[in-house]
């Protein structure tokens, strides 16, 4: 009996669609979700990628973020687990891909429990946040969300081996490293998660960096872009993107998939 997992839909953001991927309409709007994955696993226990954004988002979120990623609906990692019928102490560890805002949101929920003592994250990725939070530089990253009380980061630098079934890898995109996932289920093939080195399945398909300035250089992106597809290839994968909303909620309808 191997794994299964179930996405979490964690509510969503709205604004102009040349701030998420690049393109030439200023007046198209996008549904950007916020996503988590709960995975239980036989050996590791219950698995949570990524936590959303903050419930405090209002007071927290700098007057930039709100005005350019709104947040227009916000369901807790709290609520999203209770649905589940789980609570935060069921967690057993957690994996951040990356430490911005809408990733690293909810970890505040898991003060006190066994899982805030186990937080993965990569080194680059840790190494980056505390850098720009320090140096007056947050950008996308607040240092209350994720430097909170007790925690313990488990930080690494590269391909990851966490079991058979569940492979962890660092992407020098978006950031300096954005960890995804290979997710190997008995029904369901090899599942591939790219957080947000690649937002959407159209992105993807038509190779659309991202909008604004997140990235460093597009090169970044067409370097990721090329190792995602020479991995789909090799592992025969279904590739789930970081924020592409119609994937995202297709997958929630789905429930767990093993």
């Amino acid at each position: 009996m191997g794994l299964k997992f179930s996405v979490l839909y964690l509510g969503k953001m709205e604004f102009p669609k040349f701030r998420l991927v690049q393109c030439p309409d200023e007046e198209n709007m996008v549904r950007s979700p916020a996503v988590a994955i709960l995975i239980q696993h036989p050996e590791l226990g219950n698995i949570l990628y990524d936590t959303g954004n903050s419930p405090a988002f209002a007071d927290v979120y700098t007057p930039e973020m709100l005005h350019n990623y709104p947040v227009t609906e916000l369901i807790s990692i709290k609520d999203a687990l209770a649905d589940k019928g789980l609570t935060p102490h069921d967690i057993d560890h957690i994996i951040l891909s990356h430490l911005h805002f809408d990733h690293a949101g909810g970890l505040q929920d898991f003060v006190g429990t066994k899982a805030i003592e186990r937080v993965i994250v990569s080194e680059e990725d840790l190494k980056n946040a505390y850098f720009s939070v320090m140096t007056g530089n947050g950008g996308a990253y607040i240092r209350s969300l994720f430097d909170v009380e007790g925690v313990q980061f488990r930080a690494i630098s590269g391909d990851t081996k966490l079991a058979e079934d569940l492979e962890l890898f660092v992407q020098p995109s978006h950031t300096p490293g954005v960890i995804g996932m290979i997710l190997k289920t008995e029904h369901h093939g090899t599942v591939i998660t790219t957080s947000d080195t690649i937002y959407t399945r159209e992105s993807y398909e038509q190779e659309l960096p991202p909008g604004g300035t997140i990235n460093k250089t597009p090169e970044e992106f067409y370097d990721n872009l090329k190792r995602i597809k020479k991995m789909e290839q090799d592992y025969q994968a279904t590739l789930l993107f970081g924020h592409d909303y119609d994937q995202i909620m297709e997958w929630v309808e789905k429930g767990w998939m093993d």
